[in-house]
């Protein structure tokens, strides 16, 4: 029996997704393979992984400009291979518990969402025999130096530019394959707008907004919506705010002053279906966000997204005309006025998003993984 490991780390709400939909997939089409699914740094030592993920947290939450900065120093050449061995250094102190588990159950392929797992494993490789195919799927639409190891077999990534970006960063073109961001199957399959907002039980002819800040419910929420208030024809606006149950307080507790009709929500389960019943979205630009939007067909307008890889994927949308990034929340009504006056080119718009959109992308990297290992 093959085995197969999918690894992420819960470094954001975005690896894991993307691994839960390889995961699925698998489980569908390669049932007569063992397939595992794991935390990577479930695999380290405490001290890193409540570091590891708290200092992310806190990095894109309080002081984003200190993240953009690492991600673009990390990004140039000598400034990532001045920080290499440290980085080398502080995985391999605290990954031996990730390597005895590799050694131990002997997978014939490994597929990561995350760039931690293929760094230490590669490293591994140059040394002692570990003989599973490693498989990169980058969850961004920007090429970065972190995503890049010596013994990566595939990298999988977003679309061409991103191939051509990693290209130019030295990975031979071969190893590269635009199959996209891997989505939930239910991404796939399409929903009308009228059949969502019957299964929502919301106004079927009523324009809709679907603003979110990602899992952490993070950027300028509250402000956006109290903004939203001020357009000047009938809509309605659905707020999703993660995990972030302050946020989801304090809306509630503005909500007498809200002149539109708005539906306050945590976090949801059912993205699919509220962007498959809204005519825009405004929200941050984590590649996993957009890969969905993108499936949908649904304009997204990216508000504030983090320096680094959000203002690399907001780039994304705008260089292909199918999103608008913009520099003040205060510039958001003036957008969505123009795709609720402009039905003929909110259309066009929409038909420009879907030719972009991978929402097979978990179905071509498990046959790309399985023909690998046959």
């Amino acid at each position: 029996m093959k085995k197969i490991l999918i690894i992420y780390a819960s470094a954001g709400d975005g690896h894991k997704k993307a691994a839960e939909a390889l995961y699925r997939q698998f489980q569908d089409v390669a049932s007569d393979a063992e397939v595992v699914f794991i935390d990577s740094l479930n695999y380290t030592t405490r001290f890193f992984k409540f570091f590891y993920k708290r200092i992310y947290i806190i990095l894109i939450k309080y002081i984003p400009w200190l993240w953009g900065c690492f991600y673009y120093m990390l990004n140039n050449r000598f400034f990532f291979l001045v920080a290499r061995p440290f980085r080398i250094l502080v995985n391999k102190a605290n990954s031996k518990k990730l390597i005895n588990f590799l050694i131990k159950e002997q997978f014939d392929i490994i597929i990561s969402t995350h760039f931690f797992a293929p760094e230490v494993i590669s490293r591994f490789k140059e040394r002692h025999p570990l003989s599973a195919f490693l498989i990169n799927v980058v969850t961004d639409f920007k090429a970065h130096l972190y995503w890049i190891a010596k013994h990566v077999d595939r990298y999988v990534v977003a679309a061409e530019s991103v191939r051509q970006g990693f290209v130019d960063q030295g990975v031979d073109v071969e190893k590269i394959v635009v199959y996209g961001i891997p989505v939930r199957k239910r991404f796939s399959i399409p929903v009308s707008r009228e059949k969502a907002r019957e299964a929502l039980n919301l106004p079927p002819d009523k324009f809709t907004i679907l603003v979110m800040g990602g899992g952490l419910g993070v950027g300028p929420i509250k402000e956006v919506v109290s903004n939203l208030q001020r357009l000047d024809f009938d809509c309605q606006i659905i707020v999703v705010c993660g995990h972030n149950n302050l946020l989801v307080r304090d809306l509630e507790a503005m909500a007498n002053t809200f002149i539109k009709k708005t539906h306050i929500k945590g976090f949801c389960h059912n993205i699919d279906m509220l962007m498959a019943a809204s005519e825009v979205m405004v929200s941050k630009a984590g590649g996993i966000t957009v890969s969905e939007s993108l499936a949908r067909g649904l304009p997204i307008i990216c508000i504030k997204p983090i320096p680094g890889q959000e203002s690399g994927n907001a780039e994304f949308l705008s260089d292909h005309k199918v999103g608008f990034w913009l520099k003040n929340h205060l510039e958001i009504n003036d957008t969505i006025k123009k795709l609720f006056y402009s039905t003929h080119d909110t259309e066009e718009l929409r038909s420009e998003i879907l030719s972009l959109a991978r929402p097979d992308s978990a179905k071509e990297i498990a046959d790309l993984a399985i023909g690998m290992i046959r």
